[in-house]
């Protein structure tokens, strides 16, 4: 009896030690890893961001490092598998948002007409966006299938001007910055294509050259700015190249003069978005002023 009683008083003895050395094992898993069970959270954490400036600024991104509205569709739908068909108006509001920030436009008038659907307190905010997400869709999207590059050309121009006639009507946050996006990228997908085409395009070169210029100086608040530069130092730099090939460097018909000229546009594009503190594209003009510059010497020895 007496032994029985002293392992009682042992266990009791060191129970709490068992129970600190238990609770001390458990190590908790840090509060941004866990996963985000939170409908308020999810859309607290897209509502900072619903109104910035997409044009100006790169698009926003969470403590992961993620792209925000990216994230919050992903977010979204693991709290959909955790809670089915609970919230689903806010679910598909949200997600009408996050789809119509990314250009994705046919999914957000899908999403917006469901929000409107089942949430009649959301119904009105819904039925606003939807409208305006509409004239995006509409507006981006081919309204034909072309069936020459003429075709595709007159398209692509189409899609300039509609585009551009999306500023004026929607002149608030979030939609001017989506409208001015839009009418960025519809200009640079022109460009691309007669750079792209040059050699089947009367004076496609020229065209593409003075388009992306265009674009440089009507969107030099973009936050694109230097991205188009650098695009415009590849194109001096790719004629440079080309010059090189359709007139070998050791024959006669190669002219330094012609040669230097493509090589000194390009030389200063790169040197521009070189030496422009914060830029993301650094690295890569640094890169590129590397190539070129051996272009040039190895040109150089040739045509000695």
């Amino acid at each position: 009896m007496a032994k029985k009683s002293q392992q009682a008083t042992l266990l009791l003895k060191t129970l709490p030690l068992l129970l600190i050395v238990a609770c001390r094992g458990a190590v908790r898993t840090p509060p941004q890893y866990e996963p985000a069970e939170s409908l308020l959270t999810i859309v607290a954490e897209f509502q900072r961001y619903r109104d910035a400036d997409l044009y100006r600024f790169p698009y926003p991104r969470d403590v992961s490092g993620q792209n925000v509205f990216k994230s919050t569709l992903v977010r979204l739908g693991n709290y959909e598998t955790l809670y089915p068909n609970k919230n689903a108006d806010v679910i598909a509001y949200t997600r009408a948002q996050a789809y119509g920030r990314l250009g994705e436009y046919e999914q957000a008038t899908s999403f917006c007409k469901l929000a409107a659907k089942l949430g009649v307190e959301l119904a009105g905010r819904a039925n606003q966006d939807l409208k305006a997400l509409e004239d995006f869709r509409k507006t981006t999207a081919f309204a034909r299938k072309a069936e020459t590059l003429a075709d595709l050309e007159k398209l692509l121009q189409e899609r300039v001007q509609g585009c551009k006639q999306l500023v004026a009507p929607h002149s608030a946050q979030p939609w001017l910055s989506l409208a001015q996006c839009e009418w960025e990228q519809a200009e640079v997908d022109l460009a691309e294509f007669l750079w792209a085409n040059r050699q089947v395009i009367a004076n496609g070169p020229k065209r593409a050259l003075d388009l992306l210029e265009q674009i440089r100086t009507r969107h030099r608040q973009s936050k694109n700015f230097y991205r188009h530069t650098l695009r415009l130092g590849n194109w001096a730099h790719e004629l440079a190249a080309e010059y090189a090939v359709v007139f070998p460097p050791e024959r006669a018909q190669f002219l330094w003069d012609d040669f230097q000229r493509w090589v000194a546009r390009a030389k200063s594009l790169y040197l521009e978005v070189g030496q422009s503190f914060g830029a993301q594209e650094r690295s890569e003009a640094a890169a590129q002023l590397a190539a070129l510059e051996a272009l040039e010497f190895r040109v150089r020895d040739l045509n000695q």
